[in-house]
């Protein structure tokens, strides 16, 4: 009988003892630098703060590698790391465990208030000066990518900082990009001078996991932190509006 009772306080003990070991583990992240979704100067960002939020209220600590994303997924698969963001477009395979959508990209165009251009449909880009970031024009489909070859006044430039003044000075008259990309490197004085334009549909940032039981948790998690104050709180503070 004494047996049996000591098995029964045992057992709690040792699960108790190994939930704590998990929880206390550490995990390498891999990502790259993209303000304001992750910024390596900082070691922070709105991808990178919710993630690591989510992970802490798991119970992990974590350190980061920054490295371009498509050799960090590798280095997740291979498991030489254990998780990598963002992620796009992917679904799970049997190496790779894809989260829910830790934030959608806002992919948007942005226009002088003063010139009053309406922006409903591709079509209507038709001969007006664009700028965007580099590979846009693989992004958005057929359609897009052929205004891109007939526009003589598109151009893709690098970095993605200098657009919102390159619109502001009248140098084009649309930009395309990221709502959090665009409003991040606007001064915050100057966000009554434009105008939004939603044509392309939201698309999901997701982390890249190697192991699908710590997906499964992290989602769990991750449901309940984006319910909170805590996580509008990390993306306003990115945003100069």
């Amino acid at each position: 009988m004494f047996l049996i009772g000591a098995k029964a306080v045992f057992l709690p003990l040792f699960f108790l003892y190994l939930g704590g070991s998990l929880q206390a583990s550490e995990l390498t992240i891999a990502t790259d630098n993209a303000p304001p979704h992750i910024i390596k100067l900082t070691r922070s960002g709105i991808d990178l703060d919710i993630t690591l939020a989510v992970l802490s209220k798991m119970g992990h600590r974590t350190s980061l590698e920054f490295m371009p994303l498509l050799r960090g997924k590798q280095q997740v698969i291979s498991k030489k790391l254990d998780l990598f963001l963002p992620t796009f477009f992917e679904n799970d395979t049997e190496l790779l465990f894809i989260s829910d959508a830790i934030i959608d990209y806002r992919p948007t165009f942005f226009t002088r208030i003063n010139d009053d251009i309406v922006l409903e449909n591709i079509a209507d880009l038709a001969n007006k000066r664009i700028v965007t970031f580099q590979g846009a024009s693989k992004y958005f489909g057929a359609e897009f990518l052929a205004m891109s070859q007939r526009n003589k006044y598109y151009r893709e430039l690098h970095p993605m900082s200098l657009l919102p003044e390159l619109l502001l000075k009248g140098r084009y008259d649309v930009v395309l990009l990221d709502y959090y990309i665009f409003y991040y490197f606007l001064e915050s004085h100057r966000t009554a001078e434009v105008f939004e334009h939603v044509i392309f549909p939201s698309v999901e940032a997701h982390v890249g996991f190697n192991n699908k039981a710590l997906r499964d948790v992290f989602n769990e998690h991750l449901v309940v932190f984006k319910k909170t104050p805590a996580y509008q709180r990390i993306i306003n503070n990115y945003l100069s509006l």
